[in-house]
């Protein structure tokens, strides 16, 4: 793709208006720069951009891996039937099992995805993983790279998953015709568990809330959900990579805040909600006999 094509697809995405007349922009370089911390692998036989980054590193005063391990154990050993369904799906696994994901997207429902982010067990290690689409045509092979790294797993942990990267994921796949089992399955949606867990005791149950009450960390260097679609099309514009920097470091906390919040859940779950007793029926009068 030229890179005057480039460059207008990513105003058109972003709705920009271009005036009659304008005068000639300069053309972005026919490759973008080399992404931060990226290398390029070959998985399932594509192509991609890869970062990958061990949690130890992002969170180097926690032992996130080994607080799953003993939040896995902690949660065997419970009573299923005093447990909140949603994480019930988790008994089935090892931590070895799980992957969290968590997709940024060009813009609302139906938009390309561009990144598609993990946390997943690497041998002993959990480590952090993106895969980048560093152009819109390298939608297909990114997606399709990280259907086969997610197939290899058992269970699912997403932030707003079942109703959002989840279905985003699979409509995207449908529209490239790639054959995926990652909506099939297991999953558990940290957002749901959440709210069960935290709704009386915090403000709200947003990524960022939780992060903070619960997990104790606090962002620095990160840039608004909202300006994600935009950063991205102007990095596809002109290929200036630096700009990428921030949004990288926004998926990597969301995903890494998901897994803590999921081994909270795991050693602390919340129970399930108590059934809903039957209204008592209203007894109606029989009509009598006429004096």
């Amino acid at each position: 793709m030229s890179g005057d094509l480039r460059a207008g697809i990513a105003r058109l995405l972003r709705g920009d208006t271009v005036p009659t007349g304008a005068g000639p922009r300069r053309p972005p370089p026919s490759e973008p720069e080399p992404v931060t911390g990226a290398r390029l692998e070959t998985i399932g036989g594509h192509r991609v951009c890869v970062i990958r980054r061990p949690v130890r590193e992002l969170l180097p005063d926690q032992d996130l891996a080994g607080d799953l391990r003993r939040a896995f154990a902690s949660f065997a050993a419970r009573d299923p039937d005093t447990v909140y369904a949603g994480l019930r799906p988790a008994r089935e696994c090892r931590p070895e099992d799980v992957a969290v994901v968590d997709l940024e997207t060009t813009g609302f429902w139906g938009c390309p995805v561009f990144l598609v982010g993990m946390v997943l067990w690497d041998g002993d290690e959990l480590v952090s993983i993106q895969v980048l689409a560093r152009d819109y045509p390298e939608e297909r092979a990114m997606l399709a790279a990280s259907g086969v790294l997610l197939a290899s797993r058992s269970l699912l942990v997403t932030f707003n998953g079942k109703s959002y990267d989840v279905p985003c994921f699979r409509e995207r796949c449908a529209y490239h015709g790639i054959r995926t089992t990652v909506p099939r399955l297991a999953h558990v949606d940290v957002l749901h568990a959440s709210r069960r867990r935290w709704k009386r005791e915090l403000p709200d149950c947003r990524l960022q809330t939780l992060e903070w009450e619960v997990v104790g960390l606090r962002r620095a260097g990160d840039v608004p959900s909202a300006e994600i679609p935009g950063v991205y099309h102007d990095f596809v514009a002109t290929g200036d990579a630096r700009a990428l920097d921030p949004v990288l470091h926004h998926g990597r906390v969301d995903t890494v805040t998901t897994a803590s919040l999921f081994a909270r859940l795991l050693e602390d779950p919340p129970a399930p909600p108590a059934p809903r007793r039957a209204p008592r029926a209203s007894r109606k009068r029989k009509p009598g006999l006429a004096a």
